[in-house]
């Protein structure tokens, strides 16, 4: 750290002196204003990777414009926004700088908090969320990083990303803000924020800080998001009577959700009959255990991730004695050609798109890594390792390939990832310890595709020098080496096992082979294709096996009867990815042409066509439930879409 005189001097009175976060939206520096002799945040707004000069410009007077509508707010539950200047071109916003804990760090550190603390906090939240609703600021990424706990003051941050509601000039690009697991449906569905999302988002919040978690979680981002479309929340199980108010406030429909002030009855109803003190507002003592003093050494935006962060668990003696209910009714819920890489990155998407709603998500993880100005004593204790309910994020990237990675499969249970690369090897790579525990060589050419088999006992990859090997995960080995492929011309681009493990789909450049996997022996080839079978998958009970191909067409064969019983045409391209639906009903197909297409298995017919993909669609996958399809493209994006 620089001594207070040295630091750079921006704007003519901010003198930085220590940088205490960065995030992929902002760095935030500990600052002095030396105008008014005062201690002060100063968050530098990034411009995002990838943007021309044009670009920048319209970004920047967007986040100036923002951060300007922040300023006008005034409330001790907001973090005042002081001065708004530009630095290289870039926004640059000067802030109070409150010391303390982000909520996140609280349930990190501490795990679930009381019934009773968690009803305080949002009695000052939603306050704080009604002022700015009423002059029209729509918050848009509230969550327990943005929730800044100091002594007894509950304080909410990062507004410089909030839009003004309505303002057509700022909506109208599509982009919407939001961290995945306490964004409202209907930010995903791209329909326009309101103060409604807010209010979703207060719910998820208290959610996750009374049940040391977030209503939704999962494995990757396009999992939560899943589960956002088509599941409601997990019940609270540790709210006490502050589970009607989640409930409330965690209504898929907007029109039904809990409104501020009801929101606000419920919760200082709550918070008075827990501590009887006669003030609502902000200063609800005594709202929250102590936090570090203001002398506290060590700064760090909230949400960062430097060490210190971990949570000691649940059930840490926070819960007190049972708080009375409130007299809220209970809720009832409403029901409602392949890019390259010389990496493997095991990492959060960045863009994804509901069916018929072209809106690029610009996604945060949910313990999100954007700095806020608050300031917390460092820890010793290392961060723990990342986790589902960590959010959605890079996780590590593994590099021991030295050419580009054209497969990756994960094995059954989740613990082991094998890649397959231009440099003829096969890496097996532990999940847990993010390591390469074994490089399987044999393979004379690059290997296009990897697949466990069920039980994860076998790894099949198939490579352009006309093999198929099968590999014993255990034992690192090759026990089979499946060649012969003439038919294949040189190539074998895709391989998929059967539901029951028995069988082995080999795809070549037009043909494909069934494997009897026990005996290594062909059981049969399927002819029919005219060129390269780059996708090929087994309909959930093993009867069907779909290809797609180069020829523009997509094959149903009848395993059992070793017969093509449907050839589907509509693509006016190559098929590069096939999916079936957890049902077998229907078939997701993606093309080079751009298109996603919905066809009814049984009836043979296209039942939708969904576009907005700008790139070949190269892979995609069915939520669980079936109600969701995600798919890859070309153009750099992942899609959501919804399938009924």
């Amino acid at each position: 750290m620089v001594s207070e005189a040295e630091g750079e001097l921006i704007g003519g009175r901010y003198r930085l002196v220590e940088p205490v976060g960065v995030g992929g939206m902002g760095r935030v520096w500990r600052g002095r204003d030396e105008l008014l002799d005062r201690e002060v945040a100063v968050k530098e707004i990034l411009f995002p990777q990838g943007m021309d000069a044009a670009e920048r410009e319209v970004f920047g007077r967007r986040a100036m414009r923002e951060a300007r509508s922040a300023a006008r707010l005034n409330h001790p539950g907001i973090v005042t926004v002081h001065d708004v200047i530009t630095r290289d071109g870039a926004p640059v916003i000067v802030m109070e700088f409150v010391r303390g804990l982000s909520l996140d760090q609280r349930i990190k550190r501490q795990g679930r908090l009381a019934p009773a603390q968690v009803a305080r906090i949002g009695a000052v939240m939603v306050e704080a969320l009604g002022e700015a609703h009423a002059a029209g600021i729509v918050h848009r990424d509230l969550k327990p990083a943005n929730v800044l706990l100091s002594g007894n003051r509950v304080v909410i941050t990062d507004f410089g990303i909030a839009s003004l509601a309505g303002d057509a000039t700022l909506t109208a690009s599509g982009v919407l803000m939001g961290t995945p697991a306490f964004m409202a449906p209907e930010q995903v569905h791209g329909l326009p924020v309101t103060a409604a999302c807010d209010l979703w988002s207060l719910g998820a919040t208290l959610y996750a800080a009374v049940e040391g978690r977030p209503p939704y979680t999962g494995a990757s981002m396009v999992a939560i998001l899943a589960a956002l479309l088509s599941q409601e929340p997990a019940p609270s199980v540790h709210a006490g009577p502050l589970a009607p108010v989640l409930a409330g406030l965690l209504r898929k429909e907007p029109a039904e959700r809990f409104s501020a002030d009801q929101a606000a009855q419920a919760l200082i109803a709550l918070a008075h009959q827990a501590y009887p003190y006669p003030s609502p507002g902000s200063h609800l003592e005594p709202a929250l255990p102590s936090v570090p003093a203001a002398g506290d050494p060590g700064a760090l935006g909230a949400g960062e991730r430097r060490p210190g962060g971990g949570a000691d668990g649940p059930g840490n003696g926070q819960e007190t004695s049972p708080v009375p209910a409130a007299a809220v009714a209970p809720a009832p819920v409403a029901d409602r050609s392949l890019p390259r890489r010389r990496v493997l990155l095991l990492a959060g998407l960045g863009a994804l798109t509901v069916v018929g709603v072209p809106v690029t998500i610009a996604l945060t993880r949910d313990s999100d890594s954007e700095p806020s100005t608050t300031s917390v004593t460092p820890s010793t204790t290392p961060s723990p390792t990342p986790s589902a309910a960590s959010g959605p994020g890079l996780v590590t990237t593994l590099t021991d390939h030295t050419k580009d990675v054209w497969s990756v499969a994960f094995s059954p249970d989740g613990r082991t990832v094998a890649t397959g690369s231009e440099d003829n090897t096969v890496r097996l790579w532990d999940v847990a310890d993010r390591k390469n525990v074994a490089t399987l060589t044999g393979h004379t050419e690059v290997i296009y595709s990897v697949a466990f088999s069920p039980d994860g006992k076998l790894l099949a990859t198939g490579s352009y020098d006309d093999t198929t090997r099968l590999w014993d995960v255990a034992g690192r080995s090759s026990v089979a080496t499946l060649s012969g492929h003439a038919d294949h011309k040189g190539a074998v681009f895709s391989v998929a096992f059967s539901p029951d493990g028995k069988l082995l789909a080999i795809g070549g450049n037009d043909t494909a082979r069934l494997w009897d996997v026990a005996g290594r022996q062909p059981v049969t080839t399927v002819t029919g294709h005219t060129e390269n079978i780059w996708s090929m998958v087994f309909s959930p009970d093993g009867g069907l096996l779909a290809t797609g191909s180069d020829d523009k067409t997509v094959k149903l064969w009848d395993v059992a009867g070793r017969k093509t019983v449907a050839t589907l045409t509509g693509h006016a391209d190559g098929v590069r990815s096939v999916a079936f639906s957890p049902d077998g009903k229907l078939l997701a197909t993606g093309s080079g042409d751009d298109t996603v297409r919905l066809w009814d298995v049984a009836g043979r017919k296209t039942v939708a066509t969904l576009t907005g993909h700008t790139g070949t669609v190269q892979s995609m996958a069915f939520s669980p439930d079936g109600a969701v399809l995600v798919t890859g493209s070309n153009d750099k994006t992942v899609k959501l879409w919804r399938t009924r």
